[in-house]
């Protein structure tokens, strides 16, 4: 995929800060082009021991978001289950209703925004929330007749920055990549410290540091300055 002109991306972030992390980049290119992003956040819940404070409450990254979202100029978001009875509890949830969220939830989901793109967390990943939102988004994503559901042509797995530590003991192997300009990469970097409380010690992978020195490497694995690796699970032409 060369443009995105005028396409519709569509984010399934089981966390605030997961959809900066993994497609900044994307999201900022699509905009560029005239695309519309929107972002299913999952869920959201208080952290303890990131903020200066020793925990972030969840009115604290709800307003985290809504600096994100008037930044990149994001067309829509929702919070699918907010609150601690569900933040880092997503495996606990019965699987059908993280499906019905992800397929056909109200406002943003699969069916309310029929996107050209889906961008899900990697299957690699070993934290339980993102492993949940995977399968979830994968069942969410199977080819059925358009006749019963909107049939996604491009889905994509975004990675995270604990790519070095998975689930399976296997490492991913990104077979795309988005190749990312400075100023670029510059947009993505400068969202991501919109979500301030969630960033770690500056030299560990959840820091800014970290996701640039990821995309360099991405950028090196693909002849670029800096890009952003994905695992291409389906593109329909």
């Amino acid at each position: 995929m060369k443009t995105f002109k005028n396409k519709k991306l569509l984010i399934v972030a089981p966390h605030p800060d997961d959809e900066i992390f993994g497609c900044g980049g994307l999201m900022h290119k699509v905009k560029k082009e005239k695309g519309k992003v929107y972002v299913l956040f999952l869920t959201v819940g208080t952290t303890q021991d990131f903020s200066k404070k020793s925990k972030s409450t969840i009115d604290q990254r709800v307003r985290e978001i809504t600096r994100v979202v008037k930044f990149l100029g994001i067309d829509g978001y929702r919070l699918a289950f907010p609150g601690n009875d569900y933040h880092l509890q997503l495996d606990a949830l019965p699987q059908k209703k993280l499906i019905h969220e992800i397929e056909r939830g109200e406002k943003i989901s699969i069916e309310a925004i029929q996107p050209d793109i889906l961008a899900i967390p990697s299957s690699y990943d070993y934290n339980q929330d993102h492993r949940a939102a995977n399968r979830a988004s994968i069942t969410a994503t199977r080819p059925v007749p358009p006749l019963y559901k909107y049939f996604v042509p491009t889905v994509l797995e975004y990675e995270f920055p604990y790519v070095a530590w998975s689930s399976n003991g296997e490492l991913p192997s990104p077979n795309y990549f988005l190749h990312l300009s400075e100023s670029e990469l510059t947009v993505k970097l400068r969202a991501l410290k919109l979500y301030a409380s969630q960033l770690k010690v500056p030299h560990g992978p959840l820091s800014v540091h970290g996701a640039e020195t990821l995309a360099r490497m991405r950028g090196i694995s693909s002849g670029a300055v800096a890009a952003e690796g994905f695992v291409l699970r389906r593109m329909c032409a």
